[in-house]
């Protein structure tokens, strides 16, 4: 119990807080991805890949207004269902697959930000009211400074 008190008071002098407080950090994860190049560019190729299924069906359905027999219709229909399939499933892949590469970058990013700065912490900022130090726009351009460096 004693120690309780002088911990309280350490505090309240300010004399314990280096030792017991992080330094905390925070990032707009939507601000990250709005203008992270690389993020942007993985977007508008799923964008493109979406775009390629809706084709697809439209096309599909085209062709399928063409044919005259039940059967046909059936078998076209069937073997589309099966190809559409195929593809939906090979879109979702490479989506995931784009969104991964990006979080994982960011997510080294704000690693590398916060110990630059000798940030303990890194939260969303949604979740702070106030204090913190934004490190957003450091994040960002990390980022993007990695993207041209590989290039």
């Amino acid at each position: 119990m004693k120690f309780k008190k002088i911990l309280a008071t350490a505090l309240l002098l300010g004399l314990a807080t280096p030792a017991f407080c992080d330094t905390i950090g925070m990032v707009n994860y939507r601000k990250i991805i709005e203008n992270y190049s690389k993020a942007k560019a993985a977007n508008s190729e799923i964008d493109d890949k979406a775009s390629e299924l809706q084709r697809y069906l439209l096309d599909k359905e085209k062709e399928f207004k063409k044919i005259e027999s039940p059967i046909q219709k059936k078998n076209f229909e069937e073997a589309t269902a099966k190809t559409f399939a195929a593809k939906q499933e090979a879109y979702a892949k490479f989506k995931e697959k784009k969104e991964m590469e990006i979080d994982t970058a960011i997510e080294n990013a704000i690693k590398a930000v916060a110990i630059e700065n000798k940030i303990n912490t890194v939260v969303d900022y949604r979740v702070m009211y106030f204090g913190g130090i934004d490190i957003t726009d450091k994040v960002v351009k990390k980022l993007n400074m990695s993207g041209t460096a590989a290039k």
